[in-house]
């Protein structure tokens, strides 16, 4: 007998016939944001961005806790990791690493939009006045650190645009072809800040781990710390060229 499943049946991943997660609209409420602004070592940076993308001068990067009450996707941590990046004479935000603790988290952003987004555990330690967290992988080996503290509130728009771009790969089942796919795609996020506070602190990253490289993005200027509770609706993407 002739199979009967048409491509029109399929789910959005695998397996088709029951996929790991359903089509609905992205969106996230009462997220915290712990961001850790700092200046890198450019050729340090560019060893890791793209051809086709130009990092500003001076370089910099954001590091960002995020802790994800509630979501369509449903509740968890993420750790991100982005450059600022000129493509076409426009302004971007490059994710070179994200950590993630949940699987459907993972497979959404990294199959539908290509964010490098791999399993970890991702934690977060408030006393008193201060907020400590960490990010492992695996469990036990810790790749970074941070800390903050809040001083003083800090004035922001109704709304904001994060426009991020992402190296989106799949691999080939061919011998002499690395890539089905390899692809520059955007995400556009529209952040609606609920409160946001101006602090101190820093981030910190072990480098034990030549298999989570994050330190390859090294501090060497810190820029600004600061946390937003916002909610966040994934506005748009698209693929802005194929490599």
């Amino acid at each position: 007998m002739q199979g009967r499943l048409t491509k029109d049946q399929f789910g959005l991943t695998m397996p088709v016939q029951s996929a790991a997660y359903v089509e609905k609209p992205s969106y996230w409420r009462n997220a915290d944001w712990y961001t850790f602004e700092y200046r890198t070592d450019p050729e340090a940076a560019a060893a890791i961005v793209p051809e086709q993308l130009q990092l500003t001068d001076p370089t910099h990067v954001r590091l960002i806790f995020a802790d994800y009450e509630w979501s369509t996707g449903g509740p968890y941590r993420e750790i991100l990791q982005c450059i600022n990046v000129l493509y076409d004479g426009e302004e971007y935000a490059y994710f070179t690493q994200a950590g993630v603790s949940q699987s459907i988290a993972l497979m959404a952003g990294r199959e539908g939009y290509g964010f490098p987004k791999k399993i970890g555990h991702i934690a977060f330690d408030k006393h008193e006045d201060l907020v400590g967290m960490s990010y492992e992988r695996p469990q036990g080996l810790r790749i970074m650190t941070g800390v903050f503290r809040g001083l003083s509130p800090m004035e922001m728009p109704e709304s904001f645009m994060l426009r991020g771009l992402n190296l989106r790969v799949i691999q080939s089942p061919e011998p002499d072809e690395p890539y089905s796919l390899a692809e520059l795609v955007l995400g556009e996020l529209e952040c609606r800040p609920k409160f946001s506070w101006l602090g101190e602190g820093n981030c910190h990253y072990t480098g034990v781990s030549d298999l989570d490289p994050w330190h390859q993005l090294p501090v060497r200027e810190k820029i600004q710390e600061s946390w937003m509770r916002l909610d966040i609706n994934l506005a748009g993407a698209s693929i802005v060229e194929r490599l």
